[in-house]
């Protein structure tokens, strides 16, 4: 009989888990503007408070927090579309200098190992009979089918489903952006109403209680938003800095990549170092560059791991690599890279949550370091990093 009521809960577990990703999937064009507002609101609460410690009201306070984030994409969007145009306008200069270089290291991998990637490609992806009859027929009729490709009702055809695409891609894009705006500032404006909403779910006797457990969750996890943000902005300038004085083109946008990249822990960092690499020897830096690549990130992650991110982020709040892994991968299934962006926010605010509740702190266990082997130790470079953040800090 137990073994049944085990099997059902498994299975009503299971049902339910799917039911809810399938959910939020379909539901996706209203909760990622909302996701995202949620996200803002904790970033911009202590900004929000501020103000109105300067007898600011609160409606002016929010509004003014709605425009400061608004400024703050704009210029972000800038930089990265400038960014983007420059590869864009420089790709077919970037493709020369990059095919003796790929040619030069296929030829030293056949030498060395005798593997030849082309002719492996070719065989475990042979081209079809289709594909083999169209390439022969189109180098006997290059001409003629040049020719009558395209008739210009066609031409227009197509050129309208395109604009039509991009059009409506950017109204998406446009509607979610304001949504998440009217979003943000309600919630700032209400963020009491919010508040005393959810403690009307708990009786008299135990409100106080969850009150108390809710100021405490809402704190811990404006530090990790706020220590998240701050983590991703200094590695952005480090990088930045450090990539341009070594000669890299593009350094901004690798920067801001590699920055966000290091939000999932090990493979992050070693995918924007790979990166950093990869475009300094395409771009035919010297030895010296590369030595100044390395020595950027190495300084960087000695900063984030011995200085900011124990100190600034709070290590009781972190979520284990496993499960940073497993969510990352996890929200860009359901959400694309709008869900790999929140999907760690989102697990360290559940951590703190589920380590706040009694009955759910098993699963905030699960989620944090607590016991990792590594994890708790203190050695000197934790300690130095520790005394020098109580002195910039005090």
């Amino acid at each position: 009989m137990k073994s049944k009521e085990i099997l059902l809960s498994l299975t009503l577990l299971v049902v339910g888990i799917y039911f809810f990703i399938v959910g939020i999937i379909e539901a996706s064009g209203f909760l990622k503007p909302l996701s995202i507002a949620v996200l803002l609101t904790l970033i911009c609460i202590p900004f929000c408070r501020k103000l109105e410690s300067w007898k600011l009201s609160r409606g002016l306070s929010a509004l003014v927090s709605v425009v400061l984030s608004l400024l703050v994409f704009i210029s972000f969007f800038t930089i990265i579309t400038a960014q983007i145009a420059n590869i864009s306008e420089r790709w077919p200069e970037i493709q020369r200098k990059m095919q003796p270089k790929l040619e030069e290291v296929q030829e030293t991998i056949a030498e060395k190992t005798g593997v030849n990637f082309q002719k492996e490609f070719q065989m475990l992806y042979p081209p079809s009979e289709a594909e083999s009859s169209t390439n022969s027929e189109n180098d006997k009729q290059s001409s003629s089918s040049a020719s009558k490709a395209s008739s210009p009702k066609e031409m227009v055809s197509n050129a309208s489903e395109e604009i039509g695409m991009i059009v409506m891609n950017f109204f998406n894009f446009m509607s979610g952006a304001v949504l998440t705006l009217v979003y943000l500032f309600f919630l700032l404006l209400y963020r009491n109403k919010v508040k005393l909403s959810v403690l009307k779910f708990f009786s008299k006797a135990n409100r106080k209680e969850a009150e108390e457990v809710m100021n405490h969750s809402i704190e811990l996890a404006l530090n990790f938003i706020v220590g998240r943000v701050i983590l991703i902005a200094f590695l952005a300038v480090i990088y930045s800095i450090g990539l341009s004085l070594s000669g890299i083109e593009n350094a901004i946008l690798i920067s801001v990549i590699a920055a966000i990249l290091s939000l999932v822990p090990f493979i992050g960092n070693i995918i924007g170092y790979g990166l950093s690499l990869v475009m300094a020897v395409f771009a035919g830096a010297e030895l010296w560059g590369i030595i100044g690549v390395s020595i950027t990130f190495g300084l960087a992650q000695f900063i984030e791991s011995y200085i900011l991110e124990p100190y600034v982020v709070g290590s009781k709040v972190e979520v284990n690599p496993l499960v940073t892994i497993v969510v990352v991968i996890l929200g860009g299934s359901i959400w694309g890279i709008v869900g790999m962006i929140l999907s760690i926010p989102i697990a360290g605010i559940c951590k703190i949550i589920f380590d706040s509740i009694p009955a759910l702190q098993p699963i905030g266990y699960a989620l944090g370091e607590k016991d990792v082997e590594g994890a708790d130790e203190e050695n000197f470079l934790s300690k130095w990093g520790k005394n020098l953040w109580e002195k910039v800090s005090n």
